[in-house]
């Protein structure tokens, strides 16, 4: 009977559990699968990009990531063969680009 104190509160650690398998479903059922982009939309995206880059424009740029959308707004830094550089450090490889708009 001294155990008693330990089988009485075994349920109620196993919900801790349940709530961190519930929330990484709901993140799994929010998952896509990544769009195949057009030789044209893949042109424009570039043609954005290096004039947002040559005028130090402000974009939006929509990417995709592990299979959630995001969405990214700032100054074009550098380009390089496979990334585009933000002027806040952060960067972008081309494959997870799907739109840019200036803003």
């Amino acid at each position: 009977m001294s155990n008693r104190g330990e089988i009485k509160w075994a349920p109620f650690e196993s919900l801790f559990q349940v709530k961190d398998v519930l929330s990484e479903l709901e993140l799994n059922r929010q998952k896509e699968i990544k769009p195949v982009l057009s030789e044209d939309e893949l042109q424009m995206i570039e043609a954005t990009l290096l004039e947002a880059f040559h005028t130090k424009s402000y974009v939006l740029v929509r990417y995709y990531y592990q299979g959630l959308y995001y969405q990214k707004k700032g100054i074009v830094e550098n380009i390089s063969q496979k990334q585009i550089f933000f002027q806040d450090h952060s960067s972008l490889y081309f494959e997870q680009i799907l739109h840019v708009s200036f803003v």
